[in-house]
């Protein structure tokens, strides 16, 4: 009985460092290439990009990584290359709803260490698809597209840059600040999930809870 109530935990917790550690592992990468890009003086002002394009001066940055493309371009068929725009393939952080995939569709790179990282340029503000406004999301799925569970919040994570800082959304600064709709397990918003890269980075016990 007491096997029985320990390694179940045990393992949890230990998946839960994995977790934390992939997460803060692959914010430091992204900090430090933002960081280079500055240093260079390659604008990381999302209004110095045309969508599709931002990813591509990011690429420069980053030593052994793969263009999967983007939606406009088409996604690049390879092993390390599988998310499109069109498939359905990451849950909202209740685990139940979609996810907003509009947010992934401005180029992708598979990373060398197996994660995956999705582009947005310009988001659509409201139903008219002719508004939009320059912004810079990146977001990190930590364990790639063919490890489960694939779920905004879990094992997928959205920074957005402000001012050439990278912050995690739901930081102050950012677009999505507001947890009860954008990171709450109760949550039906289809955007639920992106703004827990806050809570992930400040809270060490975040992913114990998550992964329970």
């Amino acid at each position: 009985m007491v096997a029985a109530i320990t390694i179940p935990n045990l393992m949890t917790a230990y998946k839960a460092q994995r977790f934390r550690s992939q997460f803060l592992k692959s914010y430091s990468t992204l900090q430090q290439v933002v960081k280079r890009m500055v240093a260079e003086e390659v604008s990381t002002e999302a209004s110095s990009y045309a969508s599709n394009t931002f990813y591509k001066e990011f690429q420069k940055f980053i030593t052994g990584s793969t263009d999967c493309g983007s939606y406009l371009q088409g996604v690049k068929v390879s092993p390390v290359c599988h998310y499109s725009h069109r498939e359905k393939g990451y849950k909202a952080y209740n685990k139940k709803t979609d996810a907003y995939i509009h947010y992934f569709d401005d180029g992708i790179l598979a990373m060398p260490d197996g994660t995956s990282l999705y582009f947005e340029n310009h988001i659509q503000l409201g139903n008219d698809s002719s508004i939009r406004t320059p912004m810079i999301f990146i977001s990190v799925d930590i364990n790639g597209y063919n490890v489960k569970p694939n779920v905004w919040g879990i094992d997928m994570f959205t920074f957005q840059l402000v001012e050439g800082e990278l912050l995690p959304m739901g930081a102050k600064g950012t677009f999505f600040t507001d947890e009860n709709v954008y990171c709450n397990p109760e949550s039906s918003n289809d955007k639920n999930g992106i703004a827990c890269a806050v809570k992930a980075k400040d809270d060490t016990e975040y992913f114990k809870r998550v992964l329970k």
